[in-house]
Parts: structure tokens; C-alpha cells; sequence
């Protein structure tokens, strides 16, 4: 069964505050500093997730504060490598 989620809009990003060893999230790899960071918990905690829709996204990666925009093709899904706001995962 194919799970997506479908974004439409413009966004400013909130990004997690923390993250748990292990969670999966929803986010980016910053473009600045290549680390991951999540803007929502994974519904599917690690099942397939398919992202559609033309939405754009600001945020600000808080670990370098590089404030970029991100389309809906640049979502990821990824498990947290380790605590925190920002994850190598």
C-alpha cells in the first residue's frame, strides 16, 4: 500500500525542536551543511511514504542557520541518527 502525502502552498518552516535516536521524520538535508532536519514525526514511522504536490518551504536549518527554500522534491524521509535538532541521518 502507497502512502503519500500531498503539499500545496507557500510554508514557513518550524522546524523540530528534538528529535529521539531512532524516530523517523520528515525534513531536509540542509544545503549548507549537508546535515538532516525534520519539519514533522513520519506518520508511517519508516514505512513508504511518497511526497506529491507544488508546495515551497522556507526554512532555516538550526544547525548552521542557513535559511533556504525547498520544494516538495526535496523531502526526505530519514531516522535520527541521534538527539537533537539536527540529525547525520
Amino acid at each position: 500500500m502507497d502512502n503519500e502525502i500531498a503539499f500545496t502552498g507557500q510554508f514557513e518552516v518550524k522546524t523540530l525542536l528534538s528529535m529521539r535516536p531512532g524516530g523517523w521524520y520528515i525534513g531536509y538535508a540542509c544545503r549548507n551543511c549537508g546535515r538532516h532536519f525534520a519539519m514533522m514525526d513520519d506518520p508511517t514511522n519508516g514505512g513508504h511514504l511518497r511526497f506529491a504536490g507544488n508546495a515551497n518551504f522556507r526554512a532555516a536549518c538550526p544547525n548552521c542557520g542557513a535559511a533556504n527554500d525547498y520544494a516538495v522534491a526535496d523531502l526526505v524521509l530519514f531516522e535520527a541518527a541521534q538527539g537533537g535538532s539536527v540529525s547525520t541521518a
